[in-house]
């Protein structure tokens, strides 16, 4: 049993780092082999749109004409049975390291094949072979959980990407929200950020989400991607 985890953080042992560091550890206490690939050390070139991907039908992972990092990622996702995507909040939303990465995944882990509410032509898998199981990691700077809604738009992207492009399930995701080492005074809160900092709380948090992927597994109940499921979920909240 193999889970990654692909962290898009642009800070190598900032609180987003930790926290996957933390959930990959509580899949290795299942007996899982795990691995953190940080994306800001791989050659991740911008998608050129020429669309060489979108035609191969035919490949297992879509041909690509830029020859970078992309492709080694790709097939660690694939030979891997549990995937963590780990980002932090920016602007709302994930980084633009994870939005790249992922609009290189999209039509190269997915081919334009499948069939979403009478729409034909949208994607469809392509890793078939085993059913990967899912999860998704978000820090935040300094918007406390009761502000979750308005400011993490990047977790449903996620949640809806990982299954479709991993061919499995999400099985949970985790919002970190900012918890301050202080009250701040007025004249500090443009500088929020400096005095974030991780709980003990959501260190076991982050643990305990990569131990349920990596149970989840073991009892074989991740299912594979299904178009239905991802319809049902748009109508649910955060």
């Amino acid at each position: 049993m193999k889970i990654i985890g692909v962290n898009a953080t642009y800070r190598p042992e900032g609180t987003t780092t930790r926290l996957t560091r933390k959930a990959l550890e509580g899949a290795a206490s299942c007996g899982a082999a795990t691995e953190m690939i940080l994306l800001r050390e791989y050659d991740i070139q911008q998608c050129r749109n020429c669309l060489t991907c979108y035609k191969d039908l035919d490949s297992e992972i879509g041909a690509c004409v830029i020859r970078d990092d992309v492709r080694s990622i790709l097939e660690k996702i694939r030979d891997a049975d549990g995937i963590i995507l780990a980002s932090p909040v920016h602007c709302s939303f994930v980084t633009g390291l994870m939005m790249c990465f992922m609009e290189r995944a999209t039509w190269t882990l997915c081919r334009p094949t499948g069939e979403l509410m009478g729409l034909k032509g949208t994607p469809q898998p392509r890793l078939l072979g085993k059913a990967r199981a899912s999860a998704t990691i978000v820090s935040a700077g300094a918007v406390p959980i009761e502000f979750r809604r308005y400011c993490d738009l990047g977790t449903p992207w996620m949640k809806e990407m990982a299954e479709m492009l991993f061919n499995g399930e999400l099985i949970c995701d985790m919002y970190a929200a900012a918890v301050l080492t202080r009250q701040l005074d007025d004249n500090e809160w443009s500088r929020a950020y400096l005095f974030r900092d991780l709980t003990e709380e959501q260190m076991q948090e982050a643990f305990d989400l990569g131990k349920k992927v990596a149970e989840a597994l073991e009892k074989g109940a991740v299912r594979p991607y299904d178009p239905a499921r991802y319809v049902a979920s748009l109508s649910t909240e955060l």
